[in-house]
């Protein structure tokens, strides 16, 4: 399985992983399970050394249930693994039988490498410090999925906030909020596993962006945490804006993306 070591986003998803969940190699795949967070897509899945082909539905779906888990407990679906730079990925079989497909870019920066950008001067970066902090995080995080007051998106948000949390106190990194006044704004957190040093999460409140607000957290952040590593990585969704901000900070893209299917609870063919 060290095809995935070549690919720093998959390489340090799965750092993540083994200190928060349990990673174990079955077969051609390696299988991670979160038994706390049934309700975590991708801390319940498997990973795949490449692109699942036509025809691979049935065997992947079986494989899934037997290493991962089946309703009702799991009942969703997920597959990971790395995909080249370039080209469009066609998974479309799985779409058509309900499954979501994201693709991320990967990026990776030498900290004194990065670009300076300008910043908005009116936010202070700083390291959550109450329970206040974490409160407005969640209701930041929540309000950016697609339905807050789903049960299973509170329970999946409480068990992020717990792990992120235990990281934190065991010294592996922090979680950073970008505050206007009294108003948390932004937060990214910035962990250091395996001598990279991994964001997680960066987000701006939806009424602060295009401030420059994503842009002042992530350099203050580097900043702040400099001699802690000399291999920075983002994660992106393509799909979105945000791989061009960092683009323009200095990151540079890596030779692999990060593709993945969800087929979640609920979609038609899931019912």
């Amino acid at each position: 399985m060290n095809v995935h070591d070549d690919n720093l986003g998959l390489a340090t998803d799965l750092s993540f992983h083994r200190e928060s969940a349990i990673v174990e190699a079955h077969d051609d795949y390696l299988v991670v399970r979160t038994p706390d967070a049934p309700d975590y897509f991708f801390g319940n899945l498997l990973v795949l050394p490449r692109r699942p082909a036509v025809g691979e539905l049935e065997r992947l779906e079986g494989d899934f249930a037997r290493l991962v888990g089946a309703p009702p407990r799991i009942a969703h679906r997920a597959f990971t693994w790395p995909e080249s730079a370039e080209g469009a990925v066609d998974v479309e079989a799985f779409v058509q039988q309900g499954y979501d497909l994201t693709v991320c870019r990967v990026l990776a920066a030498h900290p004194r490498a990065l670009r300076p950008v300008a910043i908005n001067p009116d936010v202070e970066v700083r390291r959550f410090e109450s329970q206040q902090d974490w409160d407005d995080w969640s209701r930041m995080q929540l309000a950016d999925m697609p339905d807050p007051d789903d049960i299973r998106s509170q329970r999946f948000m409480a068990n992020r906030k717990a792990v992120y949390r235990q990281l934190i106190d065991r010294g592996l990194g922090d979680w950073w909020g970008a505050f206007i006044g009294d108003e948390q704004v932004g937060s990214l957190g910035l962990f250091f596993l395996d001598g990279i040093g991994r964001f997680q999460w960066v987000i701006t409140s939806e009424r602060h962006r295009n401030q420059k607000v994503c842009k002042t957290l992530v350099t203050e952040v580097i900043r702040l945490t400099e001699g802690l590593s000399n291999r920075l990585v983002m994660v992106a969704d393509e799909a979105y804006h945000a791989g061009a901000i960092y683009e323009a900070m200095g990151f540079r893209p890596q030779a692999e993306r990060v593709a993945s299917l969800c087929r979640e609870p609920g979609s038609p063919a899931a019912l």
